[in-house]
């Protein structure tokens, strides 16, 4: 049981040597919810990942050895009688003390709760919590993170007054022109694009792995875009229904996934729009097809749905390709006016690409960078092909990613704020100005302002912001490693839930170098630690009573 135990502790934490690198936090138990995943090919993922790190295979074979041949080196005494009353006495007490050492140590102290996740935080900045804990810990105390708990810091009835995620009416009064028919709409999901890879928002970089995406974001209304969390199955419910994911789990997988949600299928259903979601991928994966019927979408388009293997990447489902050129030709058999999402995959671990596809530019080394590129020509090709279509002027494409890149480029976007900086922007040349704006805009912000594009005269439920109106100033909210994020465009602030950890200003210090958060009486500091309970509470006390949706 020795050697198996510690064997078990040691390739877990060598699997998240390898995990970290993609969502930056140690592991919890959602990666077995992953691996038990009906929609995923878990056997060639699995052998697929063997491969590419097969050191690590390796490492943990010396360790296993290196346990076993220490284990076999150890020699028990023989057992003997010892029939004098001392020796009993002597060792029940060692016994005893050692129990009760054991005890406080697993729990960390003498404090009245255990030591939990959050507690590395106390010694350490929040970046190098992960660093303090070890994966095991992590896997047993992560599940406690799953289960919200009821939050009082305001009254029921002055919150409402305060914040509520209920929005009325929705309506636009700056960056866009009136419609002349009800326009289409078309979110683009691209896989693992943070804003470090794209060279519009990088132009003083040399290496350029996004030309057309250049060129389509130099004609959009473009925003300091942030994803809500840091793994693609998270992405959808902020997407399509406000809900960001701040819990220990992403909320597909949480206890609360049963909740009713009204998200903007259902929403521009009702104003006669019909809808579709596009996703090359196994159906079932991560459970975005359960997500986007959640959400009102009235049909799926996955693998199954396209039908044709030979176009299949052999891991993860179809390449961006064809399968973009799939979703131009059944984007042209919904009835119109239509909302419809795309989730490209190609640009996903283990970046393949089609065997007759190749890369002139020599400064693309990595098959990351490439399959970026990739995905950046597959979009190409999907607008040149979109554009020969009557539905093309009256459609809003609305870019975005799920998260951010797994692979950096740059050092100035490995910090807690960047690895959240996304793409997002909003192309129609005819009716939205062409604009850069420097607020930022997080994936909960998307489904509310479509409907304030629309000027829609009906009520929704998101915990975004309508960027097309003035009314309400920007704001981002995250959560990792047990730590919640609040920014207001101008300060980040890290929390526990009930204490403010750090404070940050991103604009004068975009590397968080300094911590200008002190225990004095600020009041800056006190509204932004007020807007930021103010949404949590709103989130977890809705959450609990299945409150996520607007009564009809």
């Amino acid at each position: 049981m020795y050697i198996i135990g510690n064997s078990i502790a040691v390739g877990l934490n060598l699997i998240d040597v390898i995990y970290f690198r993609y969502i930056d936090k140690r592991m919890t138990s959602e990666l077995f919810t992953f691996m038990t995943d009906n929609g995923e090919n878990q056997g060639s993922l699995v052998m697929q990942f063997a491969i590419d790190f097969w050191y690590m295979l390796f490492i943990f074979i010396i360790f296993t050895l290196s346990i076993i041949l220490l284990t076999r080196k150890t020699q028990l005494k023989k057992p003997y009688l010892i029939n004098n009353i001392t020796w009993y006495i002597s060792n029940s007490i060692s016994f005893l003390i050692l129990v009760f050492c054991s005890v406080i140590g697993i729990r960390g102290g003498f404090q009245l709760k255990p030591i939990n996740i959050l507690a590395a935080a106390r010694h350490t900045s929040i970046e190098n919590v992960p660093l303090v804990i070890n994966t095991p810990f992590s896997i047993i105390k992560g599940n406690s993170g799953n289960i919200l708990k009821k939050i009082t810091f305001f009254s029921d009835e002055e919150i409402e007054s305060m914040y509520t995620p209920k929005h009325e009416n929705p309506m636009r009064n700056r960056f866009a022109e009136d419609f002349e028919i009800r326009p289409n709409f078309v979110i683009i999901i691209l896989e693992s694009f943070g804003q470090e890879v794209i060279g519009f928002y990088n132009k003083e970089m040399d290496n350029n792995l996004t030309p057309f995406l250049d060129s389509i974001l130099s004609n959009s209304l473009v925003f300091d875009g942030m994803a809500n969390g840091r793994k693609s199955i998270e992405a959808l419910p902020s997407i399509f229904c406000g809900i960001p994911s701040l819990i220990g789990i992403d909320y597909p997988s949480s206890r609360y996934s049963a909740n009713h949600v009204e998200g903007i299928g259902f929403l521009l259903k009702r104003q006669g729009y019909s809808s579709a979601f596009f996703h090359g991928g196994n159906n079932g994966t991560m459970s975005f097809d359960a997500t986007a019927a959640a959400a009102g979408f009235d049909y799926y388009y996955g693998r199954t749905e396209y039908n044709n293997d030979n176009d299949f990447d052999g891991t993860w489902g179809i390449f961006d390709m064809p399968f973009l050129q799939y979703t131009v030709k059944q984007l042209d058999t919904l009835s119109k006016p239509f909302i419809s999402a795309i989730f490209t995959l190609s640009s996903h671990h283990p970046f393949k690409l089609p065997k007759n596809y190749d890369i002139t530019d020599k400064s693309i080394e990595t098959d990351f960078e490439k399959t970026v590129r990739y995905t950046d020509d597959a979009l190409r090709a999907f607008f040149e092909t979109a554009k020969q279509q009557e539905w093309f002027d009256s459609t809003v494409f609305i870019i975005t990613a799920d998260h951010v890149n797994p692979e950096h480029l740059y050092d100035n976007y490995i910090n807690p704020h960047c690895i959240y900086r996304i793409p997002l922007a909003f192309y129609n040349p005819c009716h939205i100005k062409s604009f850069v704006s420097n607020e930022i805009m997080q994936q909960a912000d998307i489904n509310i302002s479509i409907a304030g594009l629309l000027n829609l005269n009906d009520s929704i439920f998101s915990f975004g912001r309508n960027v097309f109106d003035t009314i309400e100033g920007p704001s981002f909210i995250s959560y990792l490693n047990n730590i919640y994020q609040y920014s207001d465009g101008q300060y980040l602030m890290q929390s526990d839930g009930d204490n403010i950890k750090a404070i940050y200003n991103i604009i004068e210090d975009p590397l968080l170098e300094n911590n200008i958060y002190d225990d004095t009486d600020n009041i800056k500091w006190q509204q932004l630690d007020k807007c930021f309970k103010l949404r949590l509470q709103q989130y977890n006390n809705r959450m609990i009573n299945n409150k996520l949706y607007i009564k009809r």
